[in-house]
């Protein structure tokens, strides 16, 4: 085979490679960055004293780690990584909080589609930069993350959505009194 063979076929691998990237629809990663601002909860739920004067404000950022149909249910999996900030002003004193997280997210679409509402639950690790936060005194700066939310997508990818909170030892150490809060999230994807 002589050179100019060669060259022209290897124009020709280029040219239909080329026509292959532009022709198809790019296939990417999504990813979201969700900002959240929430209230600390009381002990209506899993932490047996009461933060709820407490603000917060965080923001995470996700990145979807795989999509699959289940019958007429769509499901993904998502890896997450959050910071919060809390601040509660408790016995004339100004207490503040951060938080930061890492975990898998299972979100739930009740279709076979991912629009809509959805449901979605969340376990994983945490950093607390306090043991003590208002009436709450933790055992460890180490503790588990749980999460629960609904949400709904919109057409044009955009997310709001609800999440319960909640960060314990999970009886790791004692004491376990943990402590919840709830947020309202926007995420946006891209």
């Amino acid at each position: 085979m002589a050179f100019n063979d060669k060259c022209s076929a290897f124009k020709y691998c280029a040219y239909i490679f080329s026509c292959g990237l532009f022709l198809t629809p790019p296939i990417h990663a999504e990813s979201e960055f969700i900002v959240s601002a929430g209230k600390g909860l009381g002990n209506e739920l899993m932490q047996y004293r009461s933060i709820s004067a407490s603000e917060m404000a965080g923001f995470s950022y996700s990145h979807l780690l795989s999509s699959f149909s289940l019958g007429n249910n769509s499901l993904q999996w998502w890896g997450q990584g959050s910071y919060s900030h809390m601040r509660i002003e408790h016995r004339s004193e100004k207490q503040q909080q951060n938080i930061l997280e890492i975990k898998p997210i299972l979100r739930w679409y009740p279709r076979n589609e991912f629009q809509g509402g959805f449901a979605e639950a969340g376990a994983g690790a945490s950093y607390l930069s306090q043991k003590n936060f208002g009436d709450i005194g933790l055992s460890t700066k180490l503790n588990f993350a749980l999460h629960f939310a609904l949400g709904y997508r919109f057409s044009r990818g955009y997310i709001l959505s609800l999440r319960y909170s909640h960060f314990s030892n999970a009886r790791t150490n004692t004491p376990n009194p943990g402590f919840d809060f709830a947020s309202l999230n926007g995420h946006l994807s891209f």
